[in-house]
């Protein structure tokens, strides 16, 4: 018997179908598993087992203290979610009775630990095989069970997955520990989660909004120039000397004017450079996810995540290939489905059908190389019909998106003639830049006005002699950088060598596909929203007070990104075989020890509010009865050596409600409930004073004045 192990439910459903159609055999289902044939297909909900907690793995780690950090696990244990106890013993079960075991978790590194773990955890001695399973249409994994591979050839990728995993918990738990125990100091009574990716990116934000704070607008002038060459006139711009330059700009409107006016004295110019270039675009390559998210996100305003969800629906309706990817490359031995796939592509509308008549299914784009494919491949549809009138509107958008760029690869190149002219006049140079498309190829797909050219110009020679005729000084602000979006943030995290200054640590961020995956990245970033770290201002992503003040304590090698992108490129390396998981770990420890180190001689400046009766820190707190949010001084208690028996507030938008007595003065308006249920406020210096009022959203009435004694018959 052979026993296929899945990821999730619906990839298990579909191998069996295909196991059924090949073999000619009825499916039977059971709970928790389909038998077809010879053949046993079963399930997990993705990760089924997770690494126990600190205070799971040693009781002592129950309270959180710096005398217990850092906490660096000698062995290392998993346990069964709870929620998946009952599956994990149906494929305890199915193994004791298998003859073999086809690993089909999705083809990356995480797909390959999932499955991996659970084996281990069981203690199997079953020969593994694996499926790699790019797409879940019949063609793509009836391919894939006929190229089973022996599940050793990934023992290095289920290696790194191990390793970032512990690498994760070891940053996760013990900075999580030590900055909570700052902020517990502090009056706050949630935890500062710190990450070894969401911290670098959540950096990032706060960075980029400090630049824009420090930003001081420049004006600035540019001058643009027109000369005659016979009949034809060249709209040129003038090449600012970088005499008169200040930080990359003209700032003094003199200097623009002085050269202006030597133009007027003195109009006799020659061209001192002519070229004709002919310029050829191959087309985009096919999406990876995060170049997917990127392109959504700009021309949709989608959300990282929901593209990510979308495209795992279409996924899982077999629309498209494999969601995850990191790759933008095709492997050769597809290219024979071009012609199947765009004929599919040409029933989506009239547009398409059009567009797919003009597409050369022969033509072989440099989408398809196996040299550049890493675990999966690009996204691309399918051959299986879509019914385009069947799927939401944000999954036609994606699903158009990804169909447009495949077409593209049988489009032919776009071709122009890009033409660049140097003007000398008064020893000045000008310039101007013109393009004349000679092929408008696969920029048909995504141009609204196919006959556009820019800046036509007209035919010259080197050493022409041209005439100034006129000129237009332009004034401009310089404007700060642009804060991130969701989409750009992503980008950032991929791309994030950018972000970096030091020269040779560049050179190996140029190597490494960013921070996180893409399959983490889009969660990351909903989880800084969620922790309050971030916020969003329209499309825009800003950082919070709160997220600011953690900011400030953290330590500048855990801002970066440097030393994560440098970890991912380590687990890289791990993945090829050449890296050491000890050395990496080990260096994961010496930086823990570091930052705990530091961490204990912090404090957090954090802007919280503060009891108007002791000063101290005021924290929100839920009510366990209530599920009412209030908040309580730091000092707080109704022992008779109590520092402050009165600090106790209501809650209003976030905000503890600090409303002054309008009668005495001293004490300070509390919200209360009468014995017929009714909300009131009543001043917390009674008895000595009486005054109560009504409740008006939330907040005392300042028109009332209820006599106390009427609410407590």
């Amino acid at each position: 018997m052979r026993l296929f192990i899945a990821e999730k439910p619906s990839m298990g459903m579909e191998i069996a179908k295909v196991l059924s159609n090949k073999n000619n055999k009825s499916l039977e289902r059971s709970d928790g598993f389909i038998s077809v044939g010879n053949d046993v297909v079963t399930w997990q909900f993705g990760h089924i087992l997770e690494l126990k907690s600190a205070s799971e793995l040693d009781p002592q780690y129950e309270k959180w203290s710096f005398d217990t950090l850092p906490i660096i696990p000698q062995n290392w244990q998993r346990k069964i979610k709870d929620d998946c106890v009952k599956q994990f013993n149906v494929i305890k079960k199915l193994i004791e009775n298998t003859d073999e075991i086809i690993h089909a978790g999705d083809p990356d590194r995480e797909g390959e630990l999932l499955i991996r773990e659970t084996l281990i955890h069981l203690n199997n001695t079953k020969p593994v095989k694996r499926i790699l399973l790019n797409a879940l249409d019949e063609k793509s994994i009836l391919y894939a069970l006929d190229n089973l591979k022996d599940d050793s050839v990934f023992d290095n990728l289920y290696i790194s997955a191990e390793a970032r995993t512990r690498a994760d918990w070891l940053i996760g738990i013990n900075l999580t520990r030590a900055y909570t125990l700052i902020g517990k100091d502090n009056g706050l009574t949630t935890s500062i989660n710190i990450g070894r990716v969401m911290t670098p990116t959540f950096s990032l934000v706060v960075q980029r909004e400090n630049e824009i704070r420090q930003f001081n607008a420049t004006k600035y002038y540019s001058l643009t120039a027109i000369f005659k060459s016979n009949k034809d006139e060249i709209q040129t711009k003038l090449k600012v000397p970088d005499e008169i330059k200040e930080n990359d700009y003209v700032i003094d409107k003199t200097l623009i004017e002085d050269i202006e006016n030597k133009l007027k004295k003195n109009p006799l110019a020659i061209i001192s450079d002519y070229t004709v270039e002919k310029k050829t675009e191959y087309p985009l390559l096919p999406y990876s996810l995060s170049e997917l998210q990127l392109v959504a996100g700009k021309k949709y305003n989608y959300e990282p995540k929901l593209v990510l969800d979308t495209v795992q629906s279409l996924y899982e309706k077999k629309l498209t290939t494999y969601p995850r990817s990191d790759c933008s490359y095709l492997p050769e031995n597809q290219f024979d489905n071009a012609t199947e796939i765009l004929n599919t592509l040409s029933n989506i509308d009239d547009n398409f059908k059009t567009l797919i008549q003009e597409a050369n299914p022969k033509l072989k784009s440099k989408a398809w190389n196996d040299k550049k494919i890493t675990a999966h491949h690009a996204i691309i549809p399918t051959a299986k019909q879509c019914d385009i009138n069947n799927l939401s509107e944000t999954e036609k958008n994606i699903y158009k998106l990804i169909s447009t760029c495949y077409i593209a690869q049988f489009y032919p190149a776009h071709i122009y003639n890009k033409t660049d002219i140097k003007i000398n006049c008064n020893d000045y140079i000008f310039t101007a830049t013109g393009k004349t498309i000679l092929d408008l190829g696969w920029k048909k797909l995504y141009k609204a006005n196919h006959n556009d050219e820019e800046n036509i110009l007209p035919i010259c020679h080197k050493d022409d002699k041209v005439i100034f005729i006129n000129s237009n000084i332009t004034e401009g602000i310089t404007k700060p950088p642009k804060r991130f979006t969701p989409a750009t943030l992503l980008e950032a995290m991929k791309k994030i060598d950018k972000f970096v200054k030091a020269p040779e640590v560049k050179a190996i961020l140029k190597n490494v596909s960013g921070i996180g995956t893409e399959a983490t990245r889009a969660s990351i970033i909903e989880k800084l929203l969620d922790k309050n770290f971030i916020a969003k201002d329209k499309q825009n992503l800003i950082p919070t007070k709160y997220g600011e003040s953690i900011y400030k304590i953290l330590p500048h090698f855990l801002k970066t990104p440097d030393i994560t992108a440098i970890w991912e490129n380590e687990l890289s390396k791990i993945a090829e075989g050449t890296g050491d998981v000890q050395k990496f770990l080990g260096g994961q420890i010496k930086i823990i020890n570091e930052a705990i180190k530091q961490t204990k001689t912090l404090k957090l400046d954090i802007d919280m509010p503060k009891c108007p009766y002791c000063h101290s820190i005021l924290r929100p707190v839920i009510s366990k009865k209530t599920n009412l949010k209030y908040w309580i001084c730091k000092n707080f208690s109704t022992a008779e050596d109590s520092k402050c028996k009165k600090g106790i507030f209501s809650d209003k938008d976030d905000k503890p409600v600090l409303i002054h007595c309008n009668k005495c003065r001293k004490g300070y308006m509390k919200k209360n409930i009468s014995k017929d249920n009714k909300i009131f406020w009543g001043c917390d210096n009674y008895p000595k004073c009486k005054n109560i009022m009504s409740d008006k959203n939330g907040l005392p009435n300042n028109s009332t004045n209820t006599k106390r004694k009427k609410l407590f018959k």
